[in-house]
């Protein structure tokens, strides 16, 4: 039997004259939460809360006048009942009784995500600059899993009808088209276009690691003349994303709206050591995977991903990495970050072990499989092999401390690598192989102990809030504050009794506490 769906029409007035729009309909409705639960748009002052699902999935809000101006950009947020949603916001500007499905009548569109344990769609009503001030019908359309049409028939979800009014451009917008290029592990260059303003000032922009938009009290990070329309943004943390967003400054007083963010992750930097990953997230900042070919013979020829985050020796389900090998013909690489190791006098070492797929007990290798840690002092381009563990070698089950000395590589741009092969012979063995804690540093820091004891030097409280005392600091030179990824984040010449670091974020920190006998001391400290 055939289902014949039929749209429905209504009539709608403005001042003297009147249009007809569709009515859109939901072949499954919105019961099932796929619905425009909230409507909120902050900026407007406007607040639709609990409406639930409408009958027959369309609610006629009309008599509800959303206030709104040519030129600027509204954030707003929709709740739902059920994830998976898209909405869509259209507004007749030419009162013609039709939405178009594109700009400029198509102003806004967003997918919903879970926030704060509830299914929110977050996105932003753009207003062209040149509509014309006056009373315009807008329609929102949710829809489960597609994007919801302006008459719409099949599928879950709702729709709503309000009316707007919109009033003049302010005499100071906002740049448009933001975006960013030529993107470092340090700085990148934003580029816009200039907004029909006249502007007298110059062009402000503020730059964050959090997508939340900067109100219009926000202190700017930054500025621009006002005859350039790009600026490079430097002093950049590596492997990092930044939201950026910009505004005008017309007059001294007079400032635009922000207008619509850009975003991008600065590029990973080669580390200088001490570093250590112990996979406490996965994947790894900075490190990669690759597939295909081997470190004796052919160079890397796929992007698939056999390394994944696991408990060592499956204790746990995270803070290890491990690769499977139980068939033929699988080949994956895992990639370290880049270090600089000109400085020589290093170290290599990692905790290893291996055990049947997914259980605990130990496990044989198979007869042609292979298992490697490589190195390349070319950023990646030819490799040598460190370590090979075969069947007849095989890891145990019982974890254990592989370590080299790196005397003899000090290549500015070193690369290590994992590289796991289960060859071309299908045996029966189906295994796990693990790594943690992964390290780079100089071979000096292993008497560390040692070192404190000699040095007598300690940093207390630890955990600590903002500031880190040190016991004698008489004897220290110098002192390096690194993350757990091995980026650089502070150095502070000729210290203080006072290490203050209120600036740095929660977390665990290796601080280096360079002597002026020329030793090094290094402690892990956390932030709370």
């Amino acid at each position: 039997m055939k289902k014949i769906l039929l749209v429905g029409f209504l009539a709608f007035g403005f001042a003297g004259f009147s249009q007809t729009y569709c009515v859109p309909e939901f072949e499954q409705g919105c019961n099932d939460g796929d619905q425009i639960d909230s409507f909120e748009i902050p900026s407007a002052t406007f607040s639709h809360l609990n409406t639930g699902c409408s009958t027959a999935s369309y609610g006629d809000y009309t008599t509800q006048i959303i206030s709104l101006n040519a030129g600027l950009n509204y954030p707003f947020s929709v709740t739902h009942n059920f994830g998976s949603q898209n909405i869509r916001i259209w507004i007749d500007f030419n009162n013609d009784g039709t939405f178009d499905d594109a700009a400029p009548e198509l102003v806004a569109e967003g997918s919903s995500d879970y926030v704060n344990g509830v299914n929110t769609t977050l996105a932003t009503i753009s207003i062209p600059a040149n509509v014309v001030p006056a009373t315009y019908r807008m329609r929102v359309g949710d829809r489960y899993s597609s994007q919801p049409e302006p008459c719409n028939i099949f599928g879950y979800g709702e729709a709503h009808d309000y009316t707007v009014n919109i009033g003049a451009a302010p005499s100071c917008l906002a740049p448009s088209g933001l975006t960013v290029s030529a993107v470092t592990s340090s700085s990148a260059n934003i580029s816009w276009t200039a907004p029909p303003s006249t502007i007298g000032v110059g062009y402000e922009y503020y730059i964050s690691t959090s997508n939340t938009a900067p109100s219009s009290t926000t202190v700017a990070t930054g500025t621009a003349l006002s005859t350039v329309v790009s600026k490079v943004i430097p002093n950049l943390q590596p492997a990092t994303e930044y939201f950026v967003w910009m505004r005008s400054a017309c007059t001294a007083t007079e400032k635009s709206q922000w207008s619509l963010s850009a975003n991008f992750t600065t590029l990973c930097a080669v580390i200088v050591p001490s570093y250590t990953n112990d996979f406490t997230t996965f994947p790894p900042a900075c490190w990669s995977q690759e597939s295909g070919g081997s470190p004796t013979t052919t160079a890397p020829t796929g992007t698939t991903e056999y390394w994944y985050g696991a408990g060592f020796l499956n204790s746990g389900f995270e803070g290890a990495v491990k690769i499977n090998l139980y068939n033929t013909d699988r080949e994956g690489w895992l990639k370290t970050v880049p270090f600089n190791l000109s400085g020589g006098g290093y170290r290599v070492k990692f905790d290893y072990g291996l055990t049947e797929y997914a259980g605990t007990a130990s496990s044989a290798m198979g007869s042609d499989d292979i298992l490697q840690f490589v190195v390349s002092n070319d950023g990646g381009n030819t490799w040598t092999v460190l370590q090979s563990w075969t069947a007849a070698n095989a890891p145990s089950n019982v974890s254990a401390q592989f370590s080299l000395d790196l005397t003899s590589y000090t290549g500015a741009n070193t690369i290590f690598a994992f590289y796991g092969s289960d060859g071309t012979v299908d045996d029966t063995e189906d295994y796990d192989f693990f790594i943690d804690n992964f390290t780079v540093e100089q071979i000096a820091l292993s008497t560390s102990e040692a070192g404190v004891t000699k040095n007598n030097v300690k940093v207390y409280p630890n955990p600590f809030n903002d500031v880190l005392y040190v016991s004698d600091i008489a004897e220290v030179k110098s002192v390096s504050v690194s993350d757990v990824a091995g980026r650089l984040v502070k150095t502070i010449e000729n210290p203080t009794v006072s290490l203050h670091l209120e600036d740095l974020k929660s977390g665990l920190y290796f601080v280096t506490l360079s002597m002026k006998n020329g030793s090094k001391q290094t402690i892990k400290a956390i932030k709370k």
